[in-house]
């Protein structure tokens, strides 16, 4: 009877997200946190910044309501889904009077047992209830698999769609809505969202409609069994009622105030592992740990508070309980005691009418404790809905029009007319200020002015991305607002200087500029773009995985596909923004002549840096301060010796001189590239056989690797529980009287079991003499064990919370050390991707604080309660105690299945979204790529794919769910059948008593109710273990450090100390070779240079020829190569890779920025420096102009905010605060990988001077593809086919005229 009352009267205790730590008597590491910007919460993301400025200096507000009905809710549901709930909804109705049809059975056994009876009537009234019983077990396990498996089913259903129409409804916002939120956020909250409407659509309405008819039931069996008491028992439900709302309302408010820290904490990993090269170069591991470690303090301080309140709130639930059962039971015995007539039944009270209208008006009262948590997923549910709906009914800015027009015979006659436009998330910085200008059609004009004067701005403005605030944008004479705007995006092919490519195969990325395009198409594509001849050679062709953002390859291969992606799209006018600045001066030229030629027919608008791409330009328009102020062809503009010719001036007479060098070698030039072609051959099947021999190998490797896996993950089965409880010694005291608490605890529930079968023997004789002071003192008995119950549920949830919230900090925090320390080549696998391991880190480190805390309390506690219930059992009587505890364990299971109920079986469910989140993650960072090719569509047909195993999985999990409830309730009643029967056999056959009997009854089934519902409160457990299992697999992992140890140990020199000298600058490349160890193909073979200390070095060579992986086998990213490194005679793997790291100052072609502002990225891991030094570093790399520029009389400074990635900033300007960044660490040793490359000619001359003053007296290695940065080179190394062809200076190696020249002119 009891499993009806306690499956509503407990709710899931120590749920408390324990994720975040950090407090000072609690052990910690020894870090030293810095000062870091908060990033923006979940809550925010989707809020405009001025709102968010308003919302600053208002008071709170008072959250409130949602105004949606819950019915809105059901938006998407079709007529399937319509009829499942209206099918789950009679069910739930139905299976809900079980309950209260069971007490009405009960009753009439109590009553049966009466001191009257005979033996073999007590056996024939039992037969009798037992049949009823078996018959309303049967139709309630139907019930609840019909009432289940349907709204289960149907909530996924109409979950996916709510995602679907979601995702559809974001893509196709706006750019510059974009621009106002953090695109890293947006993924995350269409699965909570989503997550929540399924919570309140799906089975909490069966839960809640269940509830409903068994509180009507409850109270309807209750009343007219007698009104009386069911008066007094109703009466002291509200202060239940209240003791459970006060435990629900603080682990809401504990979830709620966690919840902000935990995802800013999951925001900050996640931004450092996407930039962990970035991170490693900086040697900024310690800084982001602090920094991680810093932002869940506050979590957890609120974490210990509220575990201490979670279980005072919990304890008065109890309190409560136990003295409900003290009133009732003594008004009961008052009733009996005094003869009061039962005008109902004809007869006086009884003692089966006082246990049926007690434990019915309980069931009724619980029942409606349920429906609270239901109401609440409900509100919740609206909520996340009322954000939905927001943005599915947000008219985006840019509309499509109402009479949308296409260009028949497109030109592309562009004219720009008085435009002024600001950025939305920039209102105070204007850009256009009445820009006027026209673009020929079927002509190639060239925009061309200083980093952030407007140019980009064009390109989107063109695109309607944005429109202009005054002024208007034509194209054949087509107001742009006028026009379809996705035919008009379908009709312009867009490359952006930044190349985005997909985390899926060359050929679904090549699939977004043309759908239908056939392979040869896509080949041909890739010809154009010269990307052909480095995809050919690639294991899968064009079936090969670019990774995270094209990571798996080079910036130039990323680039030529990007180009081939256009150029599929055939389209009639054609936007190049910087679209070859990540090309050398090669494959640059190559493709320059593609994009020449199909430009031609085209309007084409290309915006450069490199003058050399403008010189045959039709026109070049000149823009300033957002104003055009020159126009003209090169030469017209070169001699009005204006603005243009500021910028060219360097240039001219060297494009001259490569002019006339050119022609005179062509004859040799052809003679070359026959050489080329012949080697090229011959080293094409040279790899094809090493790639065939490396597969094979690739294979074994696999399988040893899964074997070493499997023996890993069976040796640490045995060690798991103890690895945990070392992390967790710090809080072992607390973990000690947390033991101690909950075993006393644990003893509750058989004590009132105890007592409640006392109570049966003391009313089944009222008349006795000692009646009254019996049935005082069990009543009094009643409130001990609550109060007692009350004090120990507080120390027992603080002291495991704070036991639990240890474990989680060191969890974390050493899973994010390790990660940060684990070589470059650890990040090259896909299942070590950024968005992966972050997932481990917040949800994978919170289910092992299961395994200590929860998993513990739980085995304490039921240990406790079935010794207690046993020990009490055996000594009433041992025969029902033996029966009890035969049948104890159906009851400890359905009360697990039912205690799963209150909670939800579909929560977990979203794991399986993991592969729709990747897609819309990569939608929103990515959404300029993506509105540019009108590629919403495509999308959501990928999500589509994606969701189609979720709902296979929900529609079986819902059937299985609705058996196992099912199962749950048809359990309770045969245990409670098989246990009568049996008790009224031993009461005729062996003399028990009905009070031995009902006191060994209750004491055992209680602690196995008990037990059952206090085993939810584990979690999964097997979804812990295998988080624990994969955590400790990366803890466990060899970082660079141990691997650097091992090595050192397998040639002997481990006792020799590391280096940690400071680095003169001595750099040499013996005979070394490598590949990427997640690539088939060699990057170098036997490639040996020398670098003297305090000489500048160029690498030059094609795209893909290994001169980054030069730097990063420097930089000790990779150790897996053969050969040697030396670094002032001394083998790099013996240096301390930390110390060894910090002589170094890297600028990459792509540099990356973090969230927060210019100064903290200038100053970032170098503490020691003050406002001076950052100014002088800006200053140094030209950035101070713009970083203290006024614009319209507002001063953002350095204290201006870069946004995520540097969005909020050019391109060049983000360029020049990395190079501020490396000149403020004034290191020994410059790594320049393309470091100007975002720069137009003006400030890559200035700059480059300022990176010139820097580099005097240091060794610099300088990867570049425009000579004016490497003309001056002490050395110039030539790498091709992963050799080194050819060396010497500028001057030496162009009067050579072979390698070097070639890569030049050609």
């Amino acid at each position: 009877m009891l499993a009806a009352i306690q499956d509503g009267g407990q709710s899931p205790q120590n749920k408390l997200p324990l994720n975040n730590f950090q407090i000072d008597d609690i052990e910690m590491q020894n870090i030293q946190p810095q000062q870091v910007v908060p990033m923006n919460q979940t809550e925010q993301a989707l809020e405009p910044k001025e709102q968010k400025q308003q919302s600053q200096n208002e008071a709170p507000k008072k959250k409130e309501k949602s105004h949606l009905p819950l019915t809105a809710l059901f938006r998407f549901a079709s007529r399937q889904d319509w009829t499942m709930m209206i099918i789950g909804s009679i069910a739930a109705l139905l299976n809900g009077l079980s309950y209260p049809s069971f007490s009405l059975i009960f009753g009439q056994m109590i009553d049966s047992f009466g001191p009257t009876s005979t033996g073999d009537d007590l056996v024939k009234a039992a037969g009798t209830q037992c049949i009823y019983f078996a018959i309303i077990g049967v139709v309630s396990f139907l019930l609840s698999w019909i009432q289940l498996g349907c709204w289960m089913i149907t909530g996924e259903r109409q979950s996916i769609q709510f995602r679907k129409h979601y995702f559809k409804a974001i893509i196709n916002q706006e750019i510059g809505w974009f621009d106002q939120v953090n695109p890293n956020e947006l993924s995350s909250k269409i699965a909570s969202e989503c997550t929540h409407i399924q919570e309140a659509i799906g089975e909490k309405v069966a839960t809640y409609l269940m509830s409903i008819s068994t509180a009507i039931g409850g109270f309807a069996v209750g009343y007219t069994r007698g009104w009386q008491m069911a008066l007094v028992s109703t009466a002291a439900l509200p202060v239940i009622i209240l003791g459970a709302a006060c435990y629900t309302l603080v682990m809401q408010k504990s979830q709620k105030a966690i919840s902000g820290s935990y995802e800013t904490a999951g925001g900050l990993a996640e931004q450092s592992l996407n930039a962990i090269k970035t991170i490693k170069s900086l040697t900024g591991e310690e800084f982001e740990l602090s920094v991680y470690t810093r932002s869940l303090s506050d979590a957890f301080k609120i974490a210990c508070r509220y575990g201490g309140l979670a279980g005072a709130g919990m304890g008065l639930m109890l309190l409560t309980m136990f003295c409900d059962y003290a009133l009732s039971f003594w008004y009961g015995s008052q009733l009996i005691s005094e003869g009061v007539y039962n005008q109902i039944y004809d007869r006086n009270y009884t003692q089966g009418d006082v246990y049926v209208i007690f434990f019915s008006v309980l069931i009724g009262g619980f029942s409606f404790a349920q429906i609270g948590p239901c109401l609440s997923s409900f509100e919740v549910g609206k909520e996340a809905a009322e954000k939905i709906f927001k943005i599915m009914d947000r008219a985006p800015l840019i509309q499509m029009p109402n009479d949308p027009k296409i260009i028949p015979n497109i030109q592309g006659d562009i004219i720009f007319d008085q435009v002024e436009f600001r950025y939305p998330a920039k209102k105070d910085i204007p850009v256009h200020r009445k820009l006027s200008l026209r673009i020929q059609p079927n002509k190639k004009t060239a925009l061309v002015g200083e980093s952030g004067c407007g140019k980009s701005t064009v390109m989107q403005l063109l695109l309607r991305f944005y429109d202009p605030e005054q002024g208007k944008v034509t194209i054949d004479g087509y107001d742009v607002k006028s026009l379809d705007f996705r035919w008009l995006r379908n009709n312009v092919g867009y490359v952006g200087q930044e190349p985005v490519l997909f985390a899926t195969t060359i050929r679904e990325n090549l699939k977004f500029g043309k759908e239908s395009a056939t392979e040869e198409e896509m080949i041909q594509a890739l010809k154009q773009a010269n990307a052909w001849e480095f995809v050919s050679q690639l294991e899968n062709q064009l079936d090969t995985f670019v990774g995270n953002a094209g990571s798996q390859i080079s910036g130039g291969q990323k680039q030529r596909i990007c180009i081939a992606r256009a150029i599929l799209k055939n389209p009639q006018i054609l936007l190049l923004d910087e679209a070859t600045s990540a090309l050398d001066r090669k494959n640059e030229a190559m493709i320059q002549k593609t994009l020449d030629e199909i430009s031609k027919g085209r309007t084409t608008i290309v915006i450069a840096h490199r003058l050399t791409t403008i010189k045959n330009a039709d026109e070049i328009l000149v823009i300033d301060h957002g104003k055009l102020v020159e126009q003209g062809n090169y030469e017209q503009l070169i001699e009005a010796r204006g603005k243009f010719e500021a910028l060219a001036k360097n240039q001219i007479q060297k494009e001259q001189k490569d002019d006339e060098e050119r022609k005179q070698k062509e004859e040799l030039q052809k003679e070359d590239q026959i050489e080329q072609q012949e080697r090229l051959k011959q080293s094409t099947q040279q790899r094809s056989s090493s790639v065939f021999q490396n597969a094979i190998s690739k294979e074994e490797l696999a399988a040893q690797e899964e074997k070493e896996k499997q023996a890993y993950f069976k040796q640490l089965e045995k060690n798991m529980w103890t690895r945990l409880f070392t992390m967790n010694k710090p809080e072992r005291p607390q973990f000690i009287y947390g033991i101690f608490y909950t075993a006393l605890s644990g003893a509750c529930f058989p004590l009132c079991g105890l007592i409640l079968g006392e109570f049966i023997s003391v009313l089944s004789n009222p008349h006795a003499s000692d009646f009254d002071s019996k049935r005082s003192m069990l009543a009094i008995y009643f409130i001990i064990i609550g109060v007692i119950g009350f004090f120990l549920n507080v120390l027992k949830f603080y002291y495991f919370t704070r036991v639990g919230e240890g474990l989680t900090l060191r969890v974390r925090q050493e899973l994010l050390r390790k990660m940060l320390k684990m070589p470059g080549a650890w990040f090259d696998k896909n299942e070590n991707n950024p968005g992966t391991l972050s997932a481990r880190l917040a949800s994978d480190a919170h289910l092992i604080n299961n395994l200590t805390s929860n998993v513990v309390q739980v085995q304490v506690f039921n240990f406790a309660t079935f010794l207690t219930g046993f020990v009490v059992a055996f000594v009433y009587s041992w025969r029902v105690a033996l029966v009890a505890i035969a049948v104890c364990p159906f009851v400890v299971v359905s009360g697990t299945i039912r205690a799963k109920k209150v909670q939800g079986f579909s929560e977990g469910s979203d794991k399986a979204y993991k592969d729709s989140g990747i897609i819309i993650m990569e939608a929103v960072t990515n959404i300029r790529t993506v509105a540019s090719f009108a590629n919403e569509k495509k999308l959501s047909q990928f999500l589509d794919e994606t969701l189609v195993e979720p709902y296979s999985i929900a529609f079986r999990k819902g059937h299985i769910s609705g058996v196992l409830l099912g199962f749950s309730q048809i359990g309770t009643f045969a245990v409670y059948a098989i246990i009568f029967i049996c008790s009224a056999v031993f009461v005729r056959d062996y003399g028990v008593t009905p009070r031995e009997m009902f006191v060994s009854i209750f004491a055992v089934l209680n602690a196995a109710t008990s037990a059952g519902n206090n085993n939810h409160f584990m979690g999964d457990v097997g979804a812990a273990k295998a988080a624990c299992k994969e955590i400790f697999r990366i803890i466990d992992s060899k970082d660079e450090v141990q691997l650097q140890q091992q090595r050192r140990a397998e040639l002997n020199i481990d006792n020799k100390p590391l280096v940690i000298n400071k680095i003169k600058g001595d750099i040499e490349f013996r005979n070394v070779s490598f590949k990427y160890p997640t690539r088939d193909a060699t990057v170098f073979r036997h490639l040996s240079f020398k670098v003297q200390a305090g000489q500048k070095v160029a690498f030059v060579g094609p795209s893909g020829s290994g001169k980054s992986s030069v730097l990063q086998l420097l930089l000790r990213f990779y150790d897996n190569y053969e050969g040697q490194i030396l670094v002032d005679g001394e083998d790099i793997r013996n240096y301390d890779i930390k110390e060894f790291r910090k002589n170094f100052g890297v600028v990459s072609q792509e540099p990356t920025l973090f969230q927060g502002t210019i100064a903290e990225n200038i100053k970032y891991n170098t503490p020691d420096v003050g406002f001076k030094e950052i100014r002088e570093a800006a200053q140094k790399a030209n950035a101070l102009s713009f970083i203290e520029q006024k614009e319209d009389g507002v001063e953002d400074g350095f204290q201006k905010q870069v946004g995520l990635k540097g969005s909020q900033i050019s391109g060049g300007q983000k360029q020049r605060i990395a190079i501020a960044r490396a000149v403020i660490k004034n290191p020994n040793i410059m790594l320049l990988d393309e470091a100007t490359s975002a720069l137009d000619h003006e400030n890559e001359k200035i700059v480059q001077e300022a990176l010139n003053q820097v580099m005097k007296g240091k060794t610099s290695l300088v990867i570049a593809h425009r000579l004016s940065t490497i003309v001056d080179s002490d050395q110039i190394f030539v790498i091709e086919g992963g050799k080194l062809v050819e060396q010497g200076t500028f001057e030496e190696l162009m009067s050579k005229k072979q390698f070097f020249y070639r890569l030049n002119n050609s």
